[in-house]
């Protein structure tokens, strides 16, 4: 990702406006796509039945662990989505789109 960004603010990558919007329109629907994984894992967080046993309470405590790592890495994933719907609009010269993506991408990497 560095490096197209790299080629984008050199001016080394340029791209039609028409085709950065069907990329980035794909790149929208990931990240879409990425909120409901993200809502799921949140689910995941308290999941119960596990029982009163403390090695029951302890796989419990597992699971919800990991539910919040993997909401961490898809908020991650998502991020670069964006980042990368972003740089295709920056390459095409579309910088009010491009800016309205650098908002949206900063609100995507809030911790839950």
């Amino acid at each position: 990702m560095s490096q197209m960004w790299g080629a984008v603010n050199s001016g080394q990558l340029e791209i039609n406006p028409e085709s950065a919007r069907t990329v980035a329109s794909a790149y929208f629907r990931f990240a879409e796509q990425c909120d409901a994984w993200i809502d799921a894992a949140r689910e995941l967080r308290q999941i119960s039945g596990f029982g009163g046993i403390e090695s029951a309470k302890q796989l419990q405590r597992g699971f919800a662990t990991k539910a919040v790592d993997l909401g961490e890495v898809l908020l991650q994933l998502k991020s670069a989505t964006l980042s990368m719907a972003r740089a295709h609009l920056t390459a095409a010269d579309i910088l009010g789109e491009a800016d309205s993506l650098n908002a949206a991408a900063i609100k995507a990497v809030h911790p839950w």
